[in-house]
């Protein structure tokens, strides 16, 4: 069996009997649709219940309102009757763990009522739905046969992490072994032919090292070393290109681009074929976006916090493989949430190394609060709205399916940070209209 993947905005009609249309939701809603005569199947991940005629017109398959009719038509086109399709439709949780957040933010429910309106209207029955709750689903549809299985992604209830201390850690051991983190080999090979071959300057460079959180990492390392001397820490990428002449940054480029570049084979990167790759940088725009809507802060810093907010699980792939198999296998196997899996098999979490790591770096303490705390955004003591939106963006990102892998749940916002940066429904109908551009732009340029 193939299986093809429907990416959040993204629909996919097929009639071939080997196929299995899949996607994975949190608030969006999965709409499958079948012809059991004519054995024809449709899928769409619908992210918002309606739009202006304007912006329907421009992305139809976001949108409940346009989206399923498109669906429709293109399966009728296929070969497909309307008179013989059924439905059935999953997602539209509600994930926030503020309970007492009201009706208005819970954009799971508003794409439930509008899927349930629109099929209402066409006269297509649902047959099965399975909606709501707090926690995410994946969907699959059996072209063979029109088998719609739905799983449930729930996370287990875990004990309060909070005042846990690291256990069986060798810090010393930890940083005396992590000097540098390995960046992928692909974009850091383009960086170095770019700069040794094309003449590129700080602002080409910066395209393709905020493309790579490892890499990034890196940089900022080597520009906030006491060997460049600088009295400001230097927050973003963008800002140490900027700064440095332009030779300068060239080397600091090249040095972070060339450590273990022809080792042997790389083990990083390894959830869902580069989705930790993926979800960072999506990530780091959706963190840029809500900053640019709320006038949080600088638009840069954001993103470079957002970018290497999960830097602590290239650290554990990289370095600690094997009990990060165990991990995934965890996560997978129980349905709980990446944190407490590797609470469960380490002692400690990505977020805890991150911290450790980002303060022998010298990292700004902006950067080293978002990589700490981007699960509890409510310990920031000196950056809480900036953590606070690192967290948000995370959340959103994982509740769309970019959450670094489509079996792990999605995390839920935290009401701390909501409160925060005033979150509205408004501000959260925008970030997800933009979203697909964003993923649209988030492919790598090698």
């Amino acid at each position: 069996m193939e299986t093809h993947v429907i990416l959040p905005g993204e629909i996919g009609v097929s009639d071939n009997p080997s196929t299995v249309l899949k996607t994975c939701v949190g608030s969006c809603v999965a709409v499958a649709m079948y012809d059991h005569d004519a054995k024809i199947g449709g899928l769409a991940h619908i992210m918002l219940p309606q739009a202006s005629d304007e912006k329907e017109k421009a992305r139809p398959a976001l949108y409940a309102r346009s989206g399923i009719p498109l669906l429709l038509n293109k399966m009728i086109k296929s070969g497909a009757s309307k008179d013989n399709i059924i439905a059935a439709i999953a997602g539209g949780s509600f994930l926030l763990t503020d309970r007492k957040v009201g009706v208005e933010l819970n954009i799971g429910r508003r794409n439930t009522d509008m899927v349930q309106q629109v099929f209402s209207s066409l006269g297509i029955p649902i047959v099965r739905q399975d909606t709501g709750g707090y926690f995410g689903r994946v969907l699959e549809l059996k072209l063979e046969d029109g088998l719609i299985d739905i799983r449930e992604v729930k996370e287990k209830k875990q004990k309060d992490t909070e005042s846990e201390v690291i256990s069986d850690f060798k810090l010393e051991d930890l940083k005396n072994k992590i000097d540098k983190l390995r960046p992928v080999p692909d974009i850091a090979r383009m960086i170095i032919s770019r700069i040794k071959y094309s003449g590129a300057g700080a602002y080409d460079l910066e395209r393709y090292i905020i493309k790579d959180q490892a890499l990034a990492a890196n940089v900022l390392k080597l520009c906030n070393s006491p060997e460049y001397g600088f009295q400001k820490q230097i927050h973003s990428i963008r800002r140490a290109g900027e700064l440095l002449n332009p030779e300068t940054f060239k080397n600091i480029v090249l040095d972070a681009c060339n450590y273990n570049l022809y080792s042997d084979t790389i083990k990083g990167y390894s959830i869902e074929q580069g989705e930790m790759l993926n979800h960072s940088f999506c990530c780091a725009e959706v963190a840029r976006l809500i900053s640019q809507e709320k006038k949080i802060n600088n638009p840069d810093v954001i993103f470079t916090a957002g970018l290497l907010h999960d830097i602590g699980k290239v650290i554990l792939d990289q370095y600690f493989f094997e009990k990060f198999n165990l991990i995934m296998d965890k996560i997978i196997n129980e349905n709980i949430q990446f944190l407490y899996a590797e609470n469960e098999v380490l002692g400690y979490n990505h977020a805890q190394v991150g911290e450790i790591i980002a303060r022998e770096w010298n990292l700004p303490e902006i950067l080293i609060e978002s990589i700490a705390f981007h699960h509890q955004p409510e310990k920031a003591k000196k950056h809480p709205e900036a953590v606070s939106i690192i967290h948000i963006a995370n959340c959103i990102c994982s509740m769309v399916g970019h959450g670094g892998g489509a079996s792990i749940p999605g995390n839920r916002i935290n009401g701390f940070a909501i409160s925060c940066i005033n979150l509205q429904k408004d501000d959260v109908d925008k970030i997800i209209e933009k979203l697909p551009e964003v993923m649209n732009h988030n492919e790598s340029p090698v």
